[in-house]
């Protein structure tokens, strides 16, 4: 695999100063898009249909299209990410909500399981639970390192705010690469080698704790830029006797420096209302740790979306929990790397 990997296109190389927390750059809802969104969340909850078998002509959108074809766009061929805003979620309550979310959701991509307890809708609460190598980040109120999620697209809707914290990160994962590739290019070999993922509490008994096949940080698949990465998976692989030699480590480490840099980041702290989409190929995503208020918890709900008709198609952490609803596993797989480089 190529050392300096090609076609890392203008608008993924943003930075955070083009993204400023004022909320300019924001897509909202006009007051006619909600109640058609509304009305289409009615008629989702009305026909009883399954999300994860809902396709866009199902429950047209005609007012509000042209608003999330924009949004795609961001992230299919733009900065990556995209927030949607407005939702009257107090008004609407959590089970109008989440039929809106996921009637939105799917002009996306195909609304997938996100762990194997079969959720395809997720609440993203805390829970007290410790992060590590038996539970996920969503039910922990702790800061979250740098990471991507399953599917091509993460999308989480805002039902509840924190009382202090909880703010999102976001870094381009392409500017990262450069920034290594400029400052220490030495250290790119073993990311885009890849590492080792440890599967946590998410896989079927007759898998092995850790993935038999090395991700790599970086890559190149039918010529678009890729990233897969989440250290505490990586680092949880230590847990069944891996050893990393120390230029696996220095990378592991530098590649997080570059990802702290305040210049690289959009922050930005989700409102009630508002819907968050982000690439997962392209954008790596962090949180603040965060208090709840009393009696009223910090919640959001997330959905992954898989889309096929999107150029990407990689690496991603639907592949160390739940491979057989990997695409990526299903069409190219971790043996056909080399040719789709």
């Amino acid at each position: 695999m190529s050392q300096e990997l090609q076609a890392l296109e203008p608008a993924w190389l943003w930075t955070g100063k083009e993204y400023p927390d004022d909320r300019s750059w924001v897509r909202g809802f006009t007051d006619d898009m909600l109640l058609e969104l509304a009305a289409a969340g009615r008629q989702l909850l009305d026909s009883s249909a399954a999300p994860e078998t809902l396709k866009p002509a199902d429950i047209p959108l005609p007012l509000c299209d042209s608003v999330l074809s924009a949004s795609y766009n961001d992230l299919e061929n733009g900065c990556g990410f995209s927030v949607l805003s407005g939702l009257p979620v107090d008004d609407w309550g959590v089970e109008l909500t989440r039929a809106v979310q996921c009637v939105v959701g799917i002009r996306y991509g195909k609304i997938t399981k996100q762990n194997r307890e079969g959720d395809y809708l997720l609440d993203v609460v805390n829970k007290d639970v410790s992060h590590g190598t038996q539970n996920r980040g969503y039910h922990s109120n702790v800061m979250l390192d740098f990471h991507n999620d399953g599917a091509n697209t993460v999308a989480l809707t805002c039902l509840e705010t924190a009382a202090e914290g909880g703010e999102t990160i976001l870094v381009s994962a392409p500017r990262i690469y450069n920034e290594i590739l400029k400052l220490r290019p030495d250290l790119l070999p073993p990311l885009i080698r890849g590492y080792y993922h440890h599967r946590r509490n998410q896989r079927a008994p007759e898998d092995a704790p850790v993935m038999p096949h090395r991700t790599p940080v970086f890559c190149n698949i039918n010529g678009v830029f890729h990233c897969c990465y989440s250290r505490i998976s990586i680092d949880s692989t230590k847990d069944e006797g891996l050893v990393f030699d120390p230029l696996e480590q220095e990378a592991l480490d530098f590649l997080d420096t570059q990802m702290q840099r305040p210049e690289l980041q959009m922050r930005t702290r989700l409102q009630k209302g508002d819907i968050q989409l982000v690439n997962n190929f392209v954008v790596l995503h962090s949180r603040t740790g965060f208090v709840d208020k009393p009696g009223n918890p910090r919640h959001l709900l997330r959905l992954w979306l898989d889309d096929d008709r999107s150029r990407f198609n990689g690496p991603n952490k639907m592949d160390f929990y739940l491979p057989e609803e990997s695409r990526f596993m299903q069409t190219i797989g971790y043996e056909g790397l080399a040719a789709a480089e």
